[in-house]
């Protein structure tokens, strides 16, 4: 567990702080209260789960110290429903530290004993409050998993909860590649959105080449916006227009990452002629 220790965030909240990629988990306004902000509120969860029938279904990317499926999870435990959360990550040794450190991460507590299953089982089920949950883990390298056949057997998701280290310094989660391979995973027929705490012109037209409408996601502490993408316009508050699409031509960090290298540069002219046919910039 040396490569985690416990930061305390400047509005007093407690955080994980991975020494291997010198970030930490949620930096800005903590755990908690960005997990609520930026998929809980965001998503209109509770409202969506409210009014679906059978299981409503999850990825958790990035599991990381369970901050965002614990608040999920605790924000729908009054509702008489399932849920069915599936985490992905490369380890587990940011829950592992997260365990052992709950006088500090107290958004974990009343949930040890079901987390400490998880990593034992890699899939538990449990029922809380009124909410019935089935929850497996997949520990991968994400890009590669997505790859793969086994891919093609996940429950589809109704939200994604995509939550990974920075472009900087994990590219391989950010590029093209990964995001158009997501989302020919998504059944066309079952909306869903995505949110991530990146506003970066590149992230967004990396979604819009992939597929995705996109549109600018709610503000979580400092940060003005975010983005937010779904597989449906319906679920996009404020798409983003053409006024936006000026923007990103005129920008100097816009080309999505094709390869797991992180660079900056401004849009192809390919790039941009693509990027014009998108159905979310065509005349009403």
């Amino acid at each position: 567990m040396a490569g985690y220790r416990i930061v305390k965030l400047a509005n007093g909240a407690h955080s994980v702080h991975s020494l291997a990629h010198a970030e930490t988990f949620h930096p800005v306004i903590g755990p908690v209260a960005e997990a609520q902000a930026l998929y809980v509120r965001q998503l209109r969860l509770l409202e969506r789960i409210e009014k679906h029938t059978g299981d409503f279904v999850v990825w958790d990317v990035g599991l990381g110290a369970a901050a965002n499926a614990v608040t999920v999870l605790r924000a729908a435990e009054r509702l008489p429903r399932s849920i069915h959360l599936v985490s992905f990550d490369h380890t587990l040794e940011p829950l592992e530290f997260a365990l052992r450190n709950t006088e500090h991460l107290n958004y974990l507590v009343g949930y040890e004993k079901y987390l400490t299953s998880l990593l034992l089982n890699r899939q538990i089920s449990f029922v809380t409050g009124q909410q019935t949950v089935r929850w497996e883990v997949h520990v991968a390298d994400f890009p590669t998993l997505l790859t793969q056949p086994l891919s093609k057997t996940f429950a589809k998701p109704h939200a994604i909860l995509f939550d990974a280290f920075s472009p900087a310094k994990n590219p391989a989660m950010w590029t093209q590649p990964l995001f158009a391979n997501l989302f020919r995973l998504l059944d066309p027929s079952r909306p869903c959105a995505i949110p991530t705490y990146s506003r970066s012109t590149m992230l967004r037209v990396t979604l819009l080449l992939a597929g995705f409408c996109v549109g600018v996601g709610h503000a979580t502490g400092e940060k003005e916006e975010t983005t937010v993408a779904a597989n449906t316009l319906e679920l996009i508050a404020q798409p983003l227009d053409r006024g936006w699409l000026q923007r990103a031509r005129r920008s100097t960090s816009a080309e999505p990452m094709w390869q797991p290298v992180y660079r900056q540069s401004p849009l192809q002219p390919q790039t941009w002629a693509q990027l014009q046919q998108h159905s979310q910039f065509a005349d009403p």
